[in-house]
């Protein structure tokens, strides 16, 4: 009996395990932190991809419409190519899409998600690539596009007036300082279409030249009298020998008039203006502020005229102006003021 009941004993099967409940909450858990990363990662990269891409078209739109200029030569605004930016989503392109000679208008629809952070622009190409000049242009101009209302999540489509157009890029070859010329001065180039204008203005007055001095007039010719008839004498003869009247003496010569000495033009005091900025160089960061100070000799009052719509520039004090940026657009910009000496730009660049 006791070795039927060992042998049963052998004979049974062992009992099978399962998972718990805590083992199954945790996979669960794992699962679904995994699941979800892996949602968000997909998302946040068709997020890129659709940014990028539209970036990259509408760089693509830029330069044919750049090159279509140059190919067409145009003189004529109306037959410049270009692009314009029209709202939140929406662009249009102008040019001669098919190469028949005439000008046509196409308006593309950015991605699904992204939208323009910038105010509606529109930018032409002349016959040499360049940009057509804008009262905001300096030496580039920014199309910034991001996410829905995302605007950590910028793409920067950036078309400098030589006609470069890049995509996020901070240096540009043809970055070159703003010089304050004399406002007395006519522009050296009128416009991207015109010739270059040489004329000073005003037109310098001539040094008077010095007037010759009077010529002497020569002396008068010695003129003798004339020879006396003798008086008549008891002898009806006449006398052998009548004195000769006594020869004339000339009068002295004349003296010559003095040199007139021209009186010079007076010189006018030059007027000079000194421009200090701070920071300096003038450069700060994206929502950020900096001052910049005018000196005029002599005096006068400085005004400000223009500038682009992410900058705010108000008066602190005198001729000193505060710098305020608005919004996340970086790049450099240009302030343009008004002086007693003329007109005077002031470059800023905004940074991360």
């Amino acid at each position: 009996m006791t070795a039927i009941t060992r042998t049963a004993r052998r004979k049974k099967q062992p009992a099978q395990s399962g998972f718990s409940m805590m083992q199954l909450i945790v996979t669960l858990a794992v699962v679904s932190v995994v699941s979800g990363l892996a949602v968000f990662g997909i998302a946040s990269a068709r997020q890129r991809i659709r940014l990028t891409n539209s970036a990259r078209m509408i760089a693509s739109w830029a330069e044919k419409a750049r090159v279509d200029s140059v190919r067409r030569h145009p003189i004529d605004d109306e037959q410049m190519a270009g692009i314009e930016v029209l709202d939140k989503t929406n662009y249009r392109v102008k040019m001669d899409f098919d190469g028949d000679g005439v000008m046509e208008v196409k308006d593309f629809k950015l991605d699904d998600g992204v939208e323009f952070a910038t105010d509606p622009i529109a930018l032409v190409f002349d016959w040499r690539g360049r940009l057509v000049d804008l009262p905001d242009t300096d030496i580039k101009v920014s199309i910034v596009i991001q996410w829905g209302d995302d605007e950590d999540d910028q793409r920067y489509i950036d078309i400098t007036r030589s006609g470069d157009v890049t995509i996020d890029s901070d240096v540009y070859l043809d970055d070159v300082p703003n010089v304050n010329v004399n406002g007395n001065l006519s522009p050296v180039d009128g416009g991207s279409t015109t010739n270059g204008n040489n004329n000073p203005n005003p037109t310098p007055s001539p040094t008077p030249s010095p007037t010759a001095s009077p010529t002497a007039s020569p002396s008068p010719e010695e003129t003798a009298s004339p020879t006396p008839t003798p008086s008549p004498g008891a002898d009806p003869t006449p006398s052998p020998g009548a004195s000769p009247t006594p020869t004339a003496t000339p009068s002295g010569s004349p003296s010559p008039s003095p040199q007139v000495s021209p009186t010079p033009s007076p010189t006018p005091t030059p007027c000079t203006i000194a421009v200090t900025t701070n920071p300096t160089p003038f450069e700060f960061s994206k929502r950020g502020f900096g001052s910049v100070s005018f000196t005029v000799v002599p005096t006068g009052t400085v005004e400000f005229t223009e500038g682009p719509n992410n900058l705010e520039v108000t008066r602190i004090a005198g001729n000193t102006f505060k710098v305020t940026s608005l919004n996340n657009a970086r790049g450099n910009f240009t302030l343009v003021f008004n002086t007693p000496c003329g007109t005077s730009n002031v470059g800023v660049t905004i940074v991360n």
